[in-house]
């Protein structure tokens, strides 16, 4: 009568060892799931930041953002009006080169 009280209690065990193992394996497989989600949701994220920064970064939208900041308007054109000034000779030419033109 011991021996089969014996082999029950190590066959309760054992059934016990199975069930905790297999309810071990299913809160791994929800987790596993969880974090492939969250992985995916990352890296959409990362692509969304990688597209917006790409463009924030272009010299057009830096450019826009800047003068609107600095409250600068486009800039116009620049002209320069050029005098014609006498020619003078330069003196840092030797004299005696000075024969030689």
């Amino acid at each position: 009568m011991k021996w089969v009280a014996a082999v029950l209690i190590f066959l309760f065990c054992l059934v016990g060892v199975e069930i905790y193992r297999g309810t071990e394996l299913v809160k791994a497989s929800y987790t596993l799931q969880k974090l492939e989600g969250t992985r995916k949701d990352l890296e959409k994220q990362n692509g969304y930041l990688k597209q917006k920064l790409s463009s924030s970064l272009s010299l057009g939208s830096l450019e826009s953002r800047a003068r609107g900041k600095l409250r600068l308007g486009s800039p116009q054109e620049t002209r320069f009006i050029r005098e014609d000034l006498p020619h003078v000779e330069s003196k840092s030419i030797p004299p005696w080169l000075g024969a030689w033109k």
